[in-house]
């Protein structure tokens, strides 16, 4: 809901302030870019790993981390 909603006012803002040079959707625009892009680039990678096994190997995978709804 809350991506729909900002993804619907940077367009707007890309229209008429960027676009159509309305200063305030410009600032409009320019927040929701900004915080777009400040979350993007601070969430969380996931963790990805590649082990290649011989025969015989066994690999035991754990999860120690917090659970997400708990973040």
């Amino acid at each position: 809901m809350i991506g729909r909603l900002a993804g619907a006012l940077r367009g707007r803002g890309l229209r008429k302030g960027v676009l159509g040079g309305n200063r305030r959707w410009l600032t409009v625009w320019a927040v929701v870019f900004t915080a777009q892009t400040v979350h993007k680039l601070l969430k969380p990678k996931p963790v990805v790993e590649r082990v290649k096994l011989r025969p015989g190997e066994t690999l035991v995978i754990t999860d120690l981390g917090v659970p997400e709804a708990e973040l």
